[in-house]
């Protein structure tokens, strides 16, 4: 069972080859598995595409190969006007995909070599069966010449199983790899086909039941969370008073920046918090006020707020809240990283370390090791390339290895922002955020889903659930504010009570 409502599984290419062996030694033959994976991805591939297209159909060596010859012979024999490539002509070489090729040829359909040329041109569709989930690394040789033509050419592609090029367990593509506009992916949907880069190069995912006997299954090796998940979010109490529903504390705020502050105020209240409190510099205090009426805002000694006294004020505060978030606007004065680690070893409450928190820790993630209460990060690409000492290339690159390695790191539940945002949860099964879009991408967005979560964290939620079904609702009220790229990070928060109601009717 899911950990969650509104989680579904998500699998890997060694489980579920392990699964078809199952369902081979209990009786199914593979050519039968095979013939029904064709079968399927013939029939999704016609319904995307005009009846009768030309299609070129490019097979590798392996099984993929052998799926790919079946939809071949299918779509022929519906008309299509069908060729066959393959690397130097070579068929597939396994016995299931041999057998296929022979199917195909009694039919009359011919094996030809890739005509490079011919599939820069364009023209037609291509169906992409060249490598599939048990391939690991770059394409090479004539497999990356055929990739790069593929690419050059702009043709629709449809993908069996896996884009060529792409991890089904990652999502990586370490060198070229194909552009997909339909994945036909067959038994289970793999991990790799949702985090990206493997997200946007998979195109729309289509998940073929090939006739796998379910309690033959494979155990997931993650989870996709819905939009669904917003509705695990507990109902506010009918008896509850402000504390009760929710006490946000947030030490945020500098000169210059006191808009992240303001954002991140607001967004809890939105997200349901029945209080919230900041603590800024007194510098900006007057300017936090104005930005929303109904947070209290309280100024603390020092510039930036880094005294003994500082600490005094912020853990005083902190005795009527249930969560805490530090960073949004904190600046980045050195002067503020000693009440930034004072804090963390201090509050035995949860903790949203965001922005400029997560660059007071600079790369010292094993200072959240042992903090009295649970911690939730929640850094995009830079910040965590920062924090693991590595480069926004390489954790864009590998974008599940660096959210498992800023759990492994910190023992805190990780939230690496981005297209297809990852949590990671120590002891737990990475989650792949399902919903979200590019609206996301503007200034404050991110101090907005450090309230939501503040905001879930202060009505008691687990952290792990609190920072999956806060992102959720970040990137629903993001969709639904129904501004396209002229969305701003205030139009996410206006829009959070309904993305909430929307998942409770």
């Amino acid at each position: 069972m899911p950990p969650l409502a509104g989680m579904l599984p998500l699998f890997d290419a060694a489980g579920v080859r392990a699964a078809d062996a199952r369902a081979i030694a209990a009786g199914t033959p593979g050519e039968v598995l095979m013939e029904t994976a064709g079968l399927h991805a013939a029939r999704a591939i016609a319904a995307a595409f005009p009846a009768g297209s030309a299609v070129t159909v490019l097979v590798g060596p392996g099984n993929n190969g052998g799926d790919g010859m079946v939809v071949a012979r299918h779509l022929a024999q519906a008309g299509w006007d069908v060729r066959v490539e393959a690397p130097g002509a070579r068929a597939p070489e396994s016995p299931d995909g041999g057998l296929m090729t022979a199917r195909a040829a009694e039919a009359g359909i011919a094996l030809h070599d890739i005509d490079l040329d011919a599939l820069r041109a364009g023209g037609r569709v291509v169906v992409d069966a060249l490598l599939g989930t048990g391939t690991r690394g770059a394409p090479r040789g004539a497999m990356a010449d055929a990739v790069a033509a593929l690419r050059a050419s702009g043709a629709p592609v449809a993908a069996l199983d896996v884009p060529t090029g792409v991890d089904a367990d990652t999502g990586e593509a370490p060198g070229p790899a194909v552009r997909a506009c339909l994945t036909v992916t067959f038994a289970e949907e793999k991990a790799g086909l949702r985090i990206a880069p493997g997200r946007e190069l998979s195109g729309e995912v289509v998940v073929a039941d090939i006739g796998i006997p379910r309690d033959l299954r494979p155990e997931p090796c993650a989870w996709r969370a819905t939009r669904g998940v917003i509705g695990a979010i507990p109902p506010r109490d009918p008896a509850a008073d402000k504390y009760r529903a929710g006490a946000v504390l947030a030490v945020a705020g500098a000169p210059g920046m006191s808009g992240a502050a303001r954002l991140c105020t607001r967004a809890a209240l939105r997200a349901g918090a029945g209080l919230v409190v900041a603590c800024v510099p007194e510098a900006v205090r007057a300017e936090v006020a104005m930005g929303t009426p109904e947070v209290m805002v309280v100024g603390v000694p020092g510039d930036p707020g880094a005294s003994p006294a500082s600490l005094d004020a912020v853990m005083h505060q902190a005795a009527r809240a249930g969560a805490v978030v530090i960073g949004p606007g904190l600046g980045r004065d050195p002067g503020s990283a000693p009440l930034v680690r004072a804090l963390l070893a201090a509050l035995a409450l949860p903790v949203v370390l965001d922005a400029d928190g997560l660059w007071h820790l600079g790369d010292d993630l094993g200072a959240l090791r042992g903090r009295p209460g649970p911690t939730v990060i929640t850094p995009h690409a830079g910040e965590a390339a920062r924090l693991l000492g590595s480069t926004r290339k390489e954790v864009t690159a590998s974008r599940l290895h660096a959210a498992r390695d800023l759990c492994g790191r910190s023992d805190a539940v990780a939230l690496l922002k981005g297209p297809g945002t990852l949590v990671c949860a120590p002891g737990a099964l990475p989650v792949v955020i399902d919903e979200g879009s590019a609206v996301l991408a503007t200034a404050g967005s991110g101090d907005v889903l450090s309230g939501v979560i503040a905001s879930l964290l202060a009505r008691g939620m687990p952290p792990a659930d609190a920072a999956v079904c806060g992102a959720a609702l970040h990137a629903r009220a993001g969709e639904m504010a129904g501004l396209g790229e002229g969305t701003i990070a205030g139009d996410i928060i206006e829009a959070l009570p309904r993305a909430r109601m929307e998942a409770a009717a």
